[in-house]
């Protein structure tokens, strides 16, 4: 067996780190895992380290001169010559490959996947258990919800304005050439029936689209399992199951497929439905088939909501072929005569079917925040009083309501105009209420970051003589090198001590970052209710309710103009916006990295809420880092675990399914962790104190750095010893330096000298550990 040593095994953050970059060796070797994700050593190691290969045979091809010189943070030549660093980098999963640039599109879907395990933990009474459930089954249907309104954005592009009101005039056809077999008179596809039927294609593809994606990282990440023993809580992380959810995503992936296939039958039956005469004067026919669809998806959400669970629900495998009967019944039904009306029109009842699916969203959002009145009781510390999920779901849903008015603004336009300069297709009324509303977005943006400016310099007016006086500043040479020392603070000594003030005024920022979400939310939830009541009981009066409604509370002449006119500039800027960061994402890897960020923050949960979200790394991350964790313990290696900003969280996640046997021989270090001032208060039922008290108590060692400058890292009270980090370490320029010390702020904590004293301590800890 190798000589016993200690491993310092580094966990990166967001931003996809290269092993070049965690290592500081031009040539690292890869030691297990793949070109996506894996481990990495130095080829060849300092000057008198044992070579890596000595210690646990990883293949090394010999001496490597230009290698690095240097382990970041580990000052001591001892700590040097007993450490072998190991680099575990996961940030490729998001980024690594072009098709990622795509993800972009799959926000919304994020949004509330990540909502879904927003709950408080709650307590453990009826009210708290009917709190819980009701969660987790608004969520699932919001999460359905909104794969719906992607299907039905798609159809009114396809099914409304192509096959519906472009294709039934015959100049649409010269002018696109594409469509002239629709709409030439004499095409045997003119009809009406029959261009809704083969237009009903667009919504169809899309779906078949996300259905291969889905499936196809379902296939790479969720049937990921753990090759090695475990431990296995009773709740929260550690709970059996939690990091394997191939069978959850698999129903749910057949249950948002069957939604989609219903959805399109809609699209073909609402408008035959209509022309009929069953929908005349009222929208209670759209009001009886939603609620009958929805009764259903209800029934099927509870029954396989089961977290983990090892057995399919026999009902998912019945809905799928029922699904497909009912498209084809709608093929038929919409093929047989009806009474259409000519050109000039909407698609019948679709404007209706719209604002009832916007409705019922709005509903499921209130039933979310009863569930958080529920769960939240008792609780303290979460962000938004517990109120963080009906928020974050809110905001996944207005998302999509953005996507699809974008998607269907652009191509009203890209369609164009008649000969009689109206638009060949008009996009339905509730792109109407979205420009409006996302008016009132630009101003409450604009007034937020001007409130949020006069907040930061307000701070650093009254706090930076403070910060002169906590470096024990009272009197500095003057800007001119080689003067004398004056009785007064110089200016560049006055910048340094604001912009240190500055630093930490935008990283209190984040303790905020909930109310001024809700701040930019709650407005939207209330004019969506109040445009779909109002639509709803004014649709006598098409066919743009929208601004007769608005207008009608609003005392300001011009106001909604304004907000529209503004609003439908966003709509029109998202669609271009999209296109252009997805075309320059898949082009540039810089970009794609930095896009891929989101997905790091965002995709950690496992898909419980949204099958067609960017899969979850943390189910393949996870089960590699305790094999991992496991093969370094066997062969009697101590190893410390340094997990920076999310490889905090990764790290956190890995050592609480460690086995009690295992994790005595392992430290654990973070720096710039978000584990307690957001986790803990945005997933609480999740990475609450005592979980992290629970995993603290399984460790022999537990230290955490973090900065007053730092956004997202700080500090946690299970481990928490010595406060903040000085940042910068020293107010004044080394002797042999002219600039100022830069502030790190959320970076290059190895480079502190505390990480190295740390650092040093662990590994005594772990090597202590593993003298038998």
């Amino acid at each position: 067996m190798p000589e016993p040593k200690v491993v310092e095994l580094l966990v990166h953050g967001v931003g996809g780190a290269t092993p070049n970059e965690q290592l500081d060796d031009p040539s690292p070797t890869r030691v297990s895992g793949d070109g996506t994700v894996g481990f990495y050593r130095h080829k060849s190691p300092p000057p008198g380290v044992t070579p890596p290969d000595a210690l646990l045979g990883t293949g090394a091809e010999g001496p490597n001169p230009e290698a690095s010189g240097d382990f970041p943070g580990a000052r001591s030549a001892e700590v040097r010559a007993s450490l072998v660093q190991e680099a575990y980098c996961w940030g490729g999963i998001n980024s690594a490959t072009k098709s990622r640039a795509a993800w972009i599109i799959l926000a919304p879907f994020t949004l509330i996947n990540a909502a879904c395990w927003m709950r408080s933990a709650g307590p453990s009474d009826r009210a708290g258990r009917i709190g819980k459930g009701l969660h987790e089954a608004a969520s699932r249907l919001l999460a359905l919800s909104l794969t719906g309104t992607l299907l039905l954005a798609a159809g009114g592009v396809g099914v409304d304005m192509i096959g519906w009101q472009c294709a039934s005039r015959p100049e649409c056809g010269s002018r696109w050439s594409v469509l002239e077999f629709l709409s030439r008179p004499d095409s045997w596809a003119h009809p009406a029936g029959r261009r809704l039927a083969l237009t009903a294609l667009v919504p169809l593809i899309l779906l078949g689209l996300l259905w291969y994606l889905a499936r196809r990282s379902w296939v790479a990440y969720e049937s990921v399992r753990f090759r090695v023993d475990v431990a296995e809580g009773t709740s929260g992380l550690s709970a059996p199951g939690f990091w394997e959810g191939e069978f959850q995503v698999g129903r749910l992936r057949t249950l948002h497929v069957s939604l989609g296939v219903v959805t399109v039958a809609l699209l073909l039956t609402v408008p035959a439905f209509t022309v009929d005469g069953l929908g005349d004067a009222s929208p209670g026919w759209g009001a009886v088939v939603l609620a009958a669809v929805l009764l259903v998806l209800v029934l099927l959400v509870v029954a396989t909501a089961a977290q983990g669970s090892a057995r399919g629900f026999p009902g998912v495998g019945a809905l799928r072929l029922a699904s497909f009967a009912v498209l084809v019944a709608s093929v038929v039904y919409v093929l047989a005569p009806h009474s259409w009306p000519g050109p000039g029109h909407r698609l019948p009842g679709y404007g209706t079917l719209l604002m009832l699916w916007v409705g019922a969203q709005l509903v499921l959002i209130g039933i979310l925040g009863i569930a958080a009145v529920l769960t939240g009781r008792g609780s303290s510390g979460q962000m938004l009083r517990g109120f963080v999920a009906p928020v974050f779901a809110a905001f996944g849903i207005f998302s999509g309501i953005a996507y699809s008015a974008a998607l269907l603004t652009r191509v009203s336009d890209w369609l164009g105009h008649g000969r009689d300069g109206a638009l060949l297709a008009r996009p339905p009324a509730v792109v109407s209420w979205a420009a409006v509303a996302f008016g009132v977005e630009v101003v409450l943006v604009v007034l937020l970051a001007l409130y949020l400016v006069v907040r930061v310099t307000w701070r650093v007016g009254r706090g930076w003589r403070g910060v002169l006086d906590e470096y024990h500043v009272t009197a500095t040479a003057p800007d001119t090198p080689g003067s004398g020392p004056v009785p007064e603070i110089s200016g560049r000594a006055r910048q340094q001590a604001k912009k240190i003030v500055r630093m930490r005024a935008i990283a209190d920022l984040t303790e905020s970052a909930g109310r001024y979400l809700a701040l930019l939310v709650l407005p939207l939830v209330a004019l969506g209710t109040y445009g779909v009541v109002t639509t709803l009981t004014h649709w006598a009066t098409p066919p743009t309710p929208a601004t007769y409604s608005v207008q009608y509370v609003n005392p300001v002449p011009g106001a909604v103009t304004l907000l529209y006119n503004a609003g439908s500039w966003v709509v029109g800027a998202t669609a271009i916006g999209l296109v252009w960061l997805v075309s320059q994402a898949y082009r540039n890897e810089a970009l794609r990295k930095v896009v891929g960020v989101l997905w790091d923050l965002g995709t950690f949960w496992p898909r419980a809420a949204h099958p067609l979200a960017p899969p979850c790394y943390g189910e393949r991350c996870v089960p590699e880092l305790v094999a991992r964790i496991t093969l370094l313990t066997e062969q009697g290696h101590g190893v410390v675990v340094s997990g920076h900003s999310q490889g905090s969280v990764l790290a956190a996640a890995t050592l609480l399914k460690l086995p009690a046997a295992r994790a005595g021989r392992v430290a654990l270090l973070t720096h710039g962790s978000p584990l307690q001032r957001l986790y803990g208060r945005f997933f609480p039922a999740y990475f609450h104190a005592q979980e992290l008290e629970t995993l603290a108590g399984r460790l022999p060692r537990w230290r955490n750095l973090w900065r007053e400058t730092d956004p997202i890292g700080g500090p946690i009270e299970a481990v928490e010893r010595h406060g903040a980090l000085a940042d910068p370490v020293q107010f004044f320029p080394e002797p042999h330096e002219v600039a100022y010390p830069p502030i790190r702020w959320h970076l290059d904590y190895p480079l502190d000298p505390a990480y190295g004293d740390e650092l040093a301590a662990a590994a005594a800890t772990v090597r202590q550990g593993n003298v038998e």
